[in-house]
């Protein structure tokens, strides 16, 4: 008879409370994806090149673990508390039907058991699929053909989402249960009272949102200059300022919300907007709490998807697939041993070496250096750079053009193999002029922009008391496969200068591009990677453009799979916070409800009236988060990117921004839930209130 009753309170449990089980589920379902990570194929493949990376990346699972699970007790809490005070006419009628409260206490157990499996028992297999779903997607979008994809399934990962969610589940049980059942019998065949409205003058109002506004202006202003993520304090200030804005305008939200919600409404219409306001009034704090969750999990959500969205570009310009060093000789005998070379175009030389100048201490050069030392003088681009507008500009440039003393040559012969191994027309340098390169990876936009105006002014350098016109255009292509050299601050000079220029510390760097017909056979990530294993028993010193695209799918991926898996957390509970909250209002609101009913109101407009409710409860956090993600998006793809929005960011940003937008199909969904639960319990109490008028 225990059993039964569980079973058959546990079906109808779920049943009725449809939005939270599945809640439940959608959390068990992201836990499992997110400790299975290791498993999946790209992460084990990048493994073999970013192993570091990934081990730090596995390592931070545990703080996630922790905080998630933090994050979901306040789900199991709420959506709990609201089903066991649904339920108080039910216990009070088995404690006077003579069950103890021990007895009542396993039976809540028992269905808090019995619902925790019947979630765990639905959610895994579902999760084990799409986890499977997503790592074949991803390998296949990536172009991961060349390890195949194999069946996993992390007993670990299933062992730690049970174990979780079990726990916070029996401590919310635990909190709740006990709690109740420790009630007096009159507790549970009494109706909720209805909280006392605070009360609070039209001049507070009026200064909580105003101040409230100028707290959020200054937070977006920090925010989109980047001077938010200027330093960890400064991040913490635009925080606590950000939210004390949302704080302080909420509290202050109510009366002007009455006064629109109310407007020339009539009838039903003005119950309508009194229960909003009250909502409103008197629960402003979770409504912030939800609209903050919103606001994390639309700037996660835009920015990991966008993320993931990426993953499938394989077209970052590169100069080289693969960079040997050494001699040539050698390179091609390898080569060819090896049988790399039927795959392999015929391999380019860029040569470089250090300008020594009268910047570099004497006594730190051989005596046999010394003859190297040249002179060369960067005065006229760092007087140009002094008279620029733009404050950041100028700063950077000033600071920048003074480390162009000591810097590294590049023969011009070699630039140009990478023009033409990028698809460019090689660039053309006269006798008595050169031109600036900088490494693309640390060049910002400021650099870029900044330098195109100064260089727009025909600057001269001098070398040896000489003047060389300096190239209209700063030059960025990468020089090699990976990151074997990493030049900034250097001068690209024609091949007779460059070998007076030069000291003996020159180094030679062999570049080398894959066939184009293999690259279209195969795909640029497999016939790189085939390469690379045919060559990885040789004793050459090389690196291969795998490595590159390896660590850039490694950030992709991390950042796209951890930012989604908290959106997704962040948005169930911010969902569950809402529907608790306006359903339990509703419960403490029967009242009105039963007397609306004996004036003469009828089943279908009380729905109609609910679902206003409803719409406008959920629309006012969410358009707050809506508003807030179009400043948070985009500082946080400043803070990501550590740069300035920028042509690729803006597309970054824009596809963020779309997938914020379609959000509110899900969110759709949602509120039709809510609306379903409240209007069962809106029949009831019509049911109710009809049998009394019957009796009467």
């Amino acid at each position: 008879m225990f059993f039964r009753l569980v079973r058959k309170n546990g079906r109808k449990t779920r049943r009725e409370n449809g939005i939270f089980f599945v809640s439940l589920i959608i959390s068990i379902i992201a836990f499992y994806i997110f400790l299975s990570l290791e498993n999946q194929d790209v992460i084990v493949f990048l493994k073999t090149m970013e192993s570091d990376a990934v081990q730090k990346l596995l390592a931070l699972l545990p703080v996630f673990y922790g905080v998630s699970l933090f994050f979901l007790f306040f789900l199991v809490y709420f959506s709990g508390l609201y089903q066991l005070q649904r339920r108080k006419y039910e216990f009070g009628v088995l404690l006077m039907l003579g069950m103890k409260r021990s007895r009542l206490f396993l039976l809540l157990l028992a269905e808090d058991i019995w619902n925790s499996l019947a979630s765990l028992l639905i959610g895994i297999p579902i999760a084990v699929f799409l986890s499977e779903m997503i790592s074949m997607i991803t390998s296949k979008v990536v172009g991961l053909g060349i390890i195949g994809h194999h069946f996993t399934f992390s007993p670990g990962a299933v062992l730690l989402t049970a174990a979780g969610f079990a726990g916070i589940k029996l401590a919310a049980f635990a909190l709740l249960s006990g709690k109740m059942v420790r009630r007096e019998i009159l507790y549970y065949f009494q109706d909720e009272g209805e909280e006392e409205r605070r009360a609070s003058g039209s001049l507070w109002n009026v200064l909580s949102l105003a101040g409230g506004l100028l707290c959020l202006g200054a937070a977006y202003a920090a925010a989109l200059s980047g001077a938010a993520w200027s330093s960890l304090r400064a991040m913490c200030l635009t925080v606590v300022i950000g939210i004390a804005g949302m704080f302080l305008v909420f509290s202050g939200l109510g009366p002007f919300l009455e006064r629109v919600w109310k407007g020339k409404q009539k009838g039903l219409g003005i119950f309508t907007a009194r229960q909003l306001t009250e909502q409103v009034s008197l629960h402003w704090k979770p409504l912030v709490i939800s609209s903050l969750l919103f606001l994390a999990a639309f700037c996660l959500l835009g920015y990991g998807t966008a993320a993931a969205d990426t993953l499938s570009d394989q077209s970052m310009v590169h100069s080289a697939d693969f960079t040997f060093y050494g001699e040539k000789r050698d390179v091609e005998e390898a080569l060819k041993e090896t049988g790399a070379g039927a795959c392999l175009e015929e391999p380019y030389e860029m040569r470089c070496a250090l300008l020594y100048t009268d910047a570099i201490p004497f006594d730190v050069l051989e005596e046999d250096m010394k003859a190297y030392v040249h002179e060369i003088d960067f005065g006229t681009l760092i007087n140009a750079a002094s008279g620029l507008e733009d404050q950041d500009e100028r700063l950077y440039l000033e600071s920048r053009l003074s480390y162009f003393e000591e810097p590294y040559l590049i023969a011009l012969s070699g630039y140009n193999s990478v023009l033409e191994a990028e698809g460019k027309e090689p660039m053309h340098l006269d006798a008595d002029e050169i031109a600036l390169y900088q490494n693309p990876q640390s060049i910002p936009e400021v650099g870029r922009t900044g330098m195109k105006k100064i260089l727009a002014e025909n600057p001269t350098v001098k070398i040896d008391g000489d003047d060389y016109w300096v190239y209209g255009t700063v030059c960025t292509e990468p020089l090699v496969a990976d990151r074997i050299i990493s030049l900034n601050n250097s001068i690209i000079v024609p091949d007779e200068l460059y070998e007076e220029l030069k000291s003996p510390s020159e180094s030679s760097y062999w570049n080398v591009m894959l066939k184009e017909e293999y690259v279209e056979e195969y795909g640029m990530m497999q016939a790189v990677y085939t390469v690379n294993e045919l060559l990885q028993d040789t004793d050459l010193e090389y690196e291969s453009y795998l490595q590159s695209m390896g660590r850039q799918l490694f950030y992709r991926v991390a950042s796209s799979y951890l930012t989604i898996y908290l959106a997704v957390i962040f948005f169930v509970i911010a969902n569950t916070v809402l529907s608790v909250q306006f359903l339990m209002h509703q419960r403490r609101t029967g009242e009105r409800v039963r007397i609306l009913t004996f004036l003469g109101a009828g089943y279908d407009l009380l729905c109609v009236s609910a679902e206003q409710q409803v719409r406008w409860y959920f629309l006012l956090p969410l358009a707050a988060a809506a508003i807030n993600s179009i400043f948070g998006l985009p500082s946080l793809i400043v803070g990501m990117t550590g740069s300035r929005i920028g042509s690729g960011d803006l597309a970054f940003l824009i596809s963020g921004l779309i997938v914020i937008a379609s959000v509110s199909v899900i969110e759709y969904v949602y509120m039709k839930a809510v609306v379903h639960l409240n209007n069962r319990h809106l029949l009831s109490l019509v049911r109710r209130t009809e049998e009394r008028q019957e009796s009467l």
